[in-house]
């Protein structure tokens, strides 16, 4: 596993955070509305909002459910890979930066001793380095 690929459960998350958000502003867009009664005729055109909006709403709950599927999938990647580790040491390094998602300082502070922020992170990236066989042969690594 490459950093980049310990790198991508945040922005997995932020990316499910903005479907969210956006579903809702469709299904709120798609919310009938009273109509204003004043008694003066008017000429509007006639308009199925509700069947304009269903399809986006469906395409973007699919989307979700693939962004979501990619999260938990990556989540448990993680997982396994952490727990591989021989090392207490750096099994706990990578939970509390990757799965946990601290800053450096903060796993540094949980780790406690004379470990610095640089201490913890170089001791993390020589691990990833040094046991990252790369993909499989004749599979692409999809964070390239």
């Amino acid at each position: 596993m490459t950093v980049k690929e310990l790198e991508q459960l945040p922005y997995l998350e932020k990316l499910i955070s903005r479907e969210k958000a956006r579903l809702q502003e469709m299904r709120d867009a798609a919310d009938v509305k009273a109509q204003a009664i004043t008694g003066m005729p008017h000429a509007s055109g006639v308009s199925d909002r509700i069947g304009e909006v269903v399809p986006r709403v469906v395409d973007a709950e699919r989307k979700l459910e693939k962004s979501i599927g990619e999260y938990i999938a990556q989540r448990n990647r993680l997982s396994l890979y952490i727990e591989k580790a021989a090392n207490a040491r750096i099994k706990l390094i990578l939970k509390l930066r990757f799965l946990d998602q601290m800053t450096w300082q903060q796993v540094a502070d949980e780790i406690g001793g004379k470990e610095t922020e640089y201490s913890v992170k170089a001791f993390c990236y020589r691990y990833v380095e040094g046991n990252d066989p790369g993909p499989p042969p004749g599979q692409i690594s999809l964070f390239e």
